[in-house]
């Protein structure tokens, strides 16, 4: 995660994953990816402000949503093509018998 060995001011900014936020909204997952840009849009506000702990607990959820999101993006994806594939081959059986 981060080093708490050195004070918050000697650590770096933590990413705010908002463009993969808004990747995975427009892309993948839109409830998600909207959870993922609500965390993410936070981060650096809160690293402005001091609060350098929830900055970068914003950053890692911000991340986890956007992981969420895309995942899945990709599997609706894939069931989409299994289920349309199905349902065109079962189709074309019906029609042939």
């Amino acid at each position: 995660m981060y080093n708490q060995n050195f004070p918050p001011t000697m650590q770096n900014k933590p990413d705010n994953y908002l463009v993969w936020a808004i990747l995975t909204t427009v892309l993948c997952c839109l409830p998600l990816g909207i959870v993922a840009i609500v965390y993410s849009s936070k981060v650096d506000g809160l690293w402005n402000t001091g609060n350098y702990n929830a900055a970068y607990d914003y950053s890692q959820k911000a991340k986890k949503w956007s992981i969420i999101s895309a995942i899945c993006g990709v599997v609706c994806i894939i069931l989409s093509a299994i289920f349309g594939l199905g349902s065109f081959m079962f189709s074309d059986y019906l029609m042939a018998h």
